[in-house]
């Protein structure tokens, strides 16, 4: 019987296969065992456990925009000599952005107890205003203010700030103190981009340009959200009175009131603004206040006394610029002298100054002071033609017209909402 033995190669070939599985092992080349993956497991969790937590960076801090520290200069008595006059207290936003109710003329000064001149004006609706200047037939538009003085509302903001009878600060050092200490004085700084350093021109021009830039902004400053905007869009419509207001108020032959109160929609805006930023003469009687105390004292408007570089052109003397009629029925009260309570008396006033003007100026020896807020020497300033009827002529505007017009201008007023459509 034949014995088999082993082949004398098998020993060596399975230990050169032995020693190559070694190095392999080693090198994680798959022959790895679970208790060595889980040894290094725990070896990172050890060290993760080790390692401090990384800090979560903040959050940038958002840089606020000169549009909102406008806001809060806008609502803020701490810019005035007194302390207790803001922007806001003479610009309600309940009043159209115009006089607080009730009052007549503001109250200012740096004990509060001055007189303002004039009635403050909305400032909703100036974006289209533009720089005063004269157009080609020399006719005086745009600017800002009653008398156009201002071009841009920065410049318009300023007035107010050091006017001695408004917000009454002495001069520039005297408000960029009062800016330094308010409680958002950084905010100010950061969203004009100025240094901690600024100086205070620097900070008052930034505060003037922040109550620009928050009034050119929000909304709240041209809404066009009137019940007229409504009709206009086609999601409501007029009552009877209302659109016979509204052709009254068109006809050049009865109000003609849209011939300085434009009724269209203005180029570029798509929305009637019911002013083309003229000046007129209207001969408004005098009213009783601190200035006109003075006898001799007479606010002729483009002539002065707050601006001084048209004097010289007494044929602009007692010229006043158009304000907006938008939400005309809150502004009150009426022209530049505040001399008008009612929308009603504003009416008849165009429908009856020359007619029955003992209804409106003070008779001396039985002589009608007729336009007794200008001199004498310049009452030939004031317009005529329609509405503006002679003695004995039959008024433009009649009783109903009247009525139907101020009806109509009550639906200038923002804020309108449709009812719905009935189910």
């Amino acid at each position: 019987m034949t014995h088999s033995r082993p082949c004398r190669h098998a020993l060596p070939a399975l230990l050169l296969s032995a020693l190559l599985t070694i190095p392999l092992a080693g090198c994680g080349g798959g022959g790895g065992t679970p208790e060595a993956a889980t040894t290094t497991q725990d070896a990172t969790a050890d060290a993760a456990a080790i390692r401090p937590p990384r800090t979560p960076q903040p959050a940038p801090v958002p840089v606020p925009t000169l549009a909102e520290v406008g806001s809060r200069l806008f609502d803020d008595s701490r810019l005035s000599a007194s302390g207790t006059l803001a922007c806001a207290s003479c610009h309600a936003e309940a009043r159209g952005h115009a006089d607080a109710a009730g009052t007549f003329l503001p109250l200012g000064g740096a004990d509060g107890s001055h007189q303002g001149l004039r009635s403050s004006p909305s400032v909703r609706y100036l974006d289209q205003a533009g720089a005063f200047r004269f157009d080609a037939q020399g006719r005086p538009r745009g600017g800002l203010f009653w008398d156009g003085r201002a071009s841009t509302r920065a410049e318009q903001a300023r007035g107010p700030l050091f006017n001695a009878d408004e917000m009454a600060n002495a001069d520039v050092a005297a408000l960029a103190t009062r800016l330094r200490a308010l409680p958002y004085a950084a905010d100010l700084r950061a969203a004009a981009s100025l240094p901690a350093a600024a100086t205070d021109e620097q900070l008052v021009d930034a505060a003037t340009t922040a109550l620009a830039r928050f009034q050119a902004d929000d909304a709240r400053f041209h809404p066009f959200t009137s019940k007229f905007d409504a009709v206009q869009d086609g999601r409501a419509t007029f009552t009877a009175q209302e659109q016979r207001g509204l052709a009254a108020f068109n006809d050049p032959q009865r109000g003609n009131c849209a011939s300085c109160h434009d009724s269209r929609p203005t180029a570029g805006v798509g929305r009637a603004l019911f002013t083309n930023f003229s000046y007129h003469a209207l001969g408004v009687p005098r009213n009783r206040s601190q200035a006109t105390a003075n006898p001799a004292f007479f606010d002729l408007g483009l002539c002065g006394p707050q601006r001084s570089d048209l004097a010289g052109r007494t044929d602009f003397c007692g010229h006043f610029r158009t304000p907006t009629l938008r939400n005309v029925a809150l502004t009150a009260p009426y022209f530049h002298n505040a001399s008008f309570a009612t929308l009603e008396d504003v009416v008849a006033f165009y429908a009856t100054r020359d007619i029955d003007p003992a209804r409106w100026y003070p008779v001396v020896n039985g002589q009608v002071q007729l336009y007794n807020d200008l001199p004498a020497t310049l009452r030939t300033n004031v317009q005529q033609g329609a509405p503006f009827r002679r003695a004995g002529q039959a008024p433009a505007i009649t009783p109903q017209d009247a009525a139907d017009i101020v009806a109509f201008l009550r639906t200038l007023t923002d804020g309108f909402t449709a009812s719905p459509p009935a189910q």
